[in-house]
């Protein structure tokens, strides 16, 4: 191989020495004899594999050194004196494009090339692992400097964060915005920040021996800024005051094999573009004064004086932000700053309720549809580099961080326009659905409490805080039916000139419920029940009976002896009795041997039971029991109340199972009694429906008007007791798009048309 000045023959060669030379390998030269003076031997390391060449020397008067000789003619030198080792600019660049798409270390990439040389015996391949390392570095930096317009200018050096990629729709005064804007919600900066845990670093045997090429110019602060930041910097140790956070009590902690407990960064929340020289490495956790230095950097020289941080613990973190800004030396916000605090919707679920109204993307004027999560979908590419970066020196490790943040601004750059594209379109598809029924809602409200709505959110959006609690709602209970069993009491000799009609109804209610418990018992008994299993049902039976027996011997005192019809017998809605469709097999056989044992008589349990809802409401009214079928309509309300209740409770159990068991079930005995446990909840569930049913249709028969049984005591459908997390976790995340179940919405308790948990719900 004969290097050439410029392209042209080397007068210190000839032709035929040229011709005779270029061509042949170190191993066969080496063979016929001694090398030339002005030759050497060198490693070339190709993208097909690694090879040994003779190289011939331009020796010419005025001939460049031997390694720019190299770099002429395409040969990255490993070594500026003496070169002995080359990469040719092409295996250079695959290596650089292997490590940004395919996370490939040096390591992995380099026994690739060993095995493109010598696939039988990779061991006879010359070893240049370290070369590699080494060459790879400088040739990243070179290339960036090259990208950024400091390749070939020796007098302007680039400052912090020049070579770095911002997000090109972001707002950036004077670059693609006018620089004064009068919409300043329209234009505040919308930042990101977040915690990497998986982004450790070890200990360096020798620090001092580390060399940095790119120290601060990037995405990572500069090392000697952040270290004297943090030597002047007090971390005061708080507990959170909200939830036990990990983010918060891990700042606390020390790991003393690590350098770096992992990163910490900052990207714009609407496009997730790393924000240049806003990266710094953990040093206790999460600590608060890490992020402090990043925004105030990046708040420095700005145009723009709004800023929405979205922190996953910014509850705890905006409490003494300005405080803090005030006690570092060297940080100082320009004036009419104003930072407003949010928390991710992802994370806000794990707050308290309190957090949900004051730090809740939803309630900030200029937020956007953005979920302040997008972070954590860039840290799914960082955490495959991560076990490589971890014991590399702290310079390499910086510019690694570094290659793949501009690297994932690069793709986002270049397809900004489709991506803004997607979501003007989704946008406005979002506007059309939703701004038709928006007009509708308001239409049908008074006028007086839209303006008062809206002067309390005006309100609310300037000064914050506490003002936000607006949004937090406010649910009064629905009575339950032993508060309205007392109301009643109270009031019945006045109302129907009797006393003792209001527990006579309870009673019946009562019996109808112990009929359903006598009927679950049956249903637990085994195929092959002992006679005593058999007596201890059939006890219960006769007590049952004679319990009922009783109830119909007051039931002519309360109707002054009137001739009525036997009771009505519910028959259950299938569709909810899918739980218990084993189990019914089986009662129907012992009622029907109970039924032969007994002869004609009918078994306790499908007795009939007489209620004043019984008989059809007209009816009622021509026999003088409107009074009776009116307390049991005010009693029957409360009865809807507590299975609603109960029914929300059981479909909370059902969730936090499914969430904090099933899902995490680390066995499969685990995972077992976890299907278990989540069948009984439905069971309980299909029981508490139909227990509703059966009150809504004695509801109907009592004459409930239209109006309350079609908005306030609607039927219940199937598709309406899947797991939801809308009121047990009502400010977790995905909750833009979805609609609650109605049990979920409606208050039952009030009777008035001011229904203040209505007003909430509006």
């Amino acid at each position: 191989m004969v290097l050439r000045p410029r392209g042209e023959p080397c007068p210190s060669h000839g032709a035929s020495e040229i011709d005779g030379l270029q061509d042949e390998r170190a191993d066969d030269v080496t063979e016929a004899g001694s090398l030339p003076h002005d030759t050497t031997p060198i490693t070339v390391v190709h993208s097909s594999g690694v090879f040994t060449h003779v190289v011939s020397w331009c020796c010419c008067l005025g001939s460049n050194p031997q390694h720019l000789q190299l770099l002429r003619a395409g040969l990255f030198p490993a070594s500026s004196t003496r070169p002995r080792t080359a990469f040719t600019f092409e295996v250079l660049d695959h290596f650089l494009i292997d490590a940004l798409e395919c996370k490939t270390s040096a390591r992995s990439f380099y026994e690739k090339l060993t095995r493109l040389t010598n696939n039988a015996f990779p061991d006879t391949v010359p070893d240049r692992y370290r070369e590699l390392m080494r060459v790879s570095r400088l040739w990243r930096d070179l290339k960036n400097r090259k990208w950024f317009g400091f390749g070939h200018d020796t007098e302007s050096r680039p400052g912090p964060g020049d070579l770095a990629l911002f997000c090109p729709s972001c707002p950036q005064p004077g670059i693609n915005m006018p620089l004064h804007w009068k919409q300043k919600w329209l234009i505040m900066k919308r930042f990101v920040v977040d915690g990497n845990f998986t982004a450790q670093h070890m200990n360096m045997r020798q620090p001092k021996l580390d060399i940095f090429l790119s120290d601060g110019l990037g995405y990572m602060v500069a090392e000697g800024e952040y270290q004297a930041h943090l030597a002047s910097a007090t971390e005061s140790r708080e507990r959170s005051t909200c939830s036990n956070h990990r983010a918060v009590n891990a700042a606390n902690t020390n790991r003393s094999n690590l350098r770096a407990t992992g990163v910490g960064a900052t990207a714009c929340a609407r496009h997730g573009c790393f924000i240049p020289h806003c990266i710094v490495d953990f040093q206790k956790g999460e600590r608060q004064v890490l992020f402090n230095i990043l925004l105030i950097d990046r708040h420095a020289g700005e145009r723009i004086e709004d800023s929405l941080v979205i922190y996953d613990v910014g509850c705890q973190w905006s409490l003494h932000f300005a405080e803090r800004v005030n006690n570092y030396h060297g940080l100082t916000l320009p004036d009419n700053t104003e930072i407003v605090a949010a928390v991710g919707k992802f994370h806000l679920s794990a707050h308290k309720l309190a957090c949900f109204p004051r730090y809740s993307l939803n309630f900030i004027a200029g937020a956007g549809q953005v979920d302040g999560e997008i972070l954590e979908t860039l840290w799914a590419p960082f955490n495959k580099i991560s076990p490589t970066a971890r014991s590399m020196s702290q310079a390499h490790r910086q510019e690694i961080l570094d290659d793949h943040m501009r690297n994932s601004n690069w793709k986002k750059l270049v397809q900004i326009i489709k991506t803004l594209l997607q979501k003007y379109k989704r946008a406005n598809k979002g506007i059309d659905d939703t701004k038709v029924p928006f007009e509708e809602l308001t239409s049908s409200l008074e006028v007086s409490k839209v303006s008062s709505w809206e002067k309390d959110e005006t309100q609310a959006m300037e000064q914050r805080g506490e003002h936000l609690d607006i949004y937090q709602l406010k649910i009064d209970k629905a009575p339950t039916m032993a508060e309205i069993r007392l109301k009643l009491t109270e009031t019945e000799y006045a109302d129907t000139g009797k006393c003792g009609s209001i527990s006579w109804l309870i009673n019946g209610i009562n019996l109808e419920d112990a009929q359903y418990v006598t009927i679950s018992h049956i249903r637990k008994l085994p195929k092959d029940a002992s006679a005593a299993q058999k007596a201890v049902v059939e006890e219960k039976r006769q007590k049952l009976a004679a319990r009922i027996s009783q109830f119909h011997e007051v039931a002519d005192a309360m109707t002054e002896g009137i001739e009525v019809d036997a009771g009505t017998e519910h028959m259950d809605d299938t569709r909810f009795c899918a739980a218990d469709m084993e189990e019914e097999a089986r009662e129907a056989e012992d009622i029907e041997v109970a039924s032969e044992e007994t002869g004609e008589e009918v078994a306790a349990e499908a007795m009939g039971i007489w209620m004043p809802s019984s008989i059809p409401y007209p009816d009622a009214l021509a026999l003088g029991l409107g009074a009776l079928q009116a307390e049991e309509l005010h009693l029957r309300q409360g009865q809807a109340n507590d299975c609603l209740e109960k029914l929300r409770q059981v479909l909370g159990h059902k969730a936090i199972i499914y969430r904090q068991h099933f899902r995490s079930a680390d066995s499969t005995w685990a995972g077992t009694r976890s299907k278990q446990e989540a069948n009984r909840c439905r069971i309980k569930i299909d029981k508490c429906v139909r227990s509703y049913q059966r009150v809504r249709n004695a509801m109907q028969r009592l004459g409930a008007d239209e109006d309350t049984l079609k908005n306030v005591y609607q039927e219940i459908q199937p598709s309406q007791l899947s797991v939801d997390r809308e009121v047990t976790e009502e400010n977790r995340y995905g909750q833009g798009s979805d609609r609650l179940a109605w049990f979920w919405r409606v208050n039952n308790g009030h009777d008035s048309h001011e229904d203040a948990w209505m007003d909430e719900c509006e």
